[in-house]
């Protein structure tokens, strides 16, 4: 074979491997590129998911109105804060530090539990960000409980649960103001179990002023008035707050 023809072939050879190896750098560069954008990506998700996700401070509707769980711009409900309170990423959870009050931790763990129900997230991923979440797991899933009979909630009284409290139909600490018997307060047709985040929201809702009691919170509608008024009035609350059934 002639030399022009052999060089002419290793010529071509050298560029075809030129064009192949920066292929190769082509696409372990883009490569690189695609891994570096996933990692920000999930740096910057679990900086959303605490930063966005997690406002303990921002009030929201409370459950069991049609806006429920979504952002307010005023309170709403217990562990809220007063309408014109200021907010921001310095206050506590939002750092990944464990509240320091009760109150405020169980404002964050409930919007963990929403964050939860919304995005089908696990408690595993939002303790990333807040280790101390990871022991509030039971009470973070019985807050998503859905809605359940008088008489399931009834039987769950007589079988405590983690993440559960036992509740007063009637409140205990009004009704043994008012003179009801210790015994029919602390009754078993008196007695349910609630997931305990709901606790301090059961507490606002007595406290929120009602346009069903005319105007006036239900702690005030029913004070002075019968038992089946203040039962009746409690049932309200539990249903109000989607813990029993409509």
């Amino acid at each position: 074979m002639r030399a022009d023809v052999i060089e002419s072939e290793w010529q071509r050879r050298l560029t075809l491997n030129a064009i192949v190896c920066s292929l190769s750098e082509l696409k372990c560069l883009a490569a690189e590129v695609r891994l570096e954008r996933a990692m920000r990506r999930h740096g910057q998700a679990l900086q959303v998911a605490w930063k966005a996700g997690f406002k303990p401070d921002q009030p929201r509707v409370p459950k069991g109105n049609p806006d429920g769980g979504k952002w307010t711009a005023e309170g709403g409900g217990a562990g809220d804060p007063k309408p014109g309170k200021e907010r921001g990423s310095d206050k506590p959870g939002n750092s990944g530090q464990r509240p320091p009050t009760s109150r405020e931790r169980t404002s964050v763990l409930r919007d963990v539990a929403r964050q939860i129900q919304q995005t089908g997230k696990t408690v595993e991923f939002f303790a990333r960000a807040a280790k101390w979440i990871q022991v509030y797991s039971a009470d973070i899933a019985a807050y998503n409980d859905p809605p359940k009979s008088l008489e399931d909630l009834q039987r769950g009284a007589s079988t405590p649960a983690p993440g559960y409290d036992i509740h007063h139909i009637v409140e205990q600490a009004q009704a043994e103001q008012d003179g009801f018997p210790q015994e029919v307060i602390d009754d078993p047709n008196n007695l349910v179990h609630v997931p305990r985040l709901m606790h301090q929201q059961v507490n606002g809702w007595y406290q929120t002023k009602n346009p069903e009691f005319g105007e006036l919170s239900p702690r005030e509608y029913h004070s002075g008035r019968s038992w089946e008024v203040r039962r009746a009035v409690g049932l309200q609350a539990l249903r109000d707050l989607g813990v029993l059934k409509p």
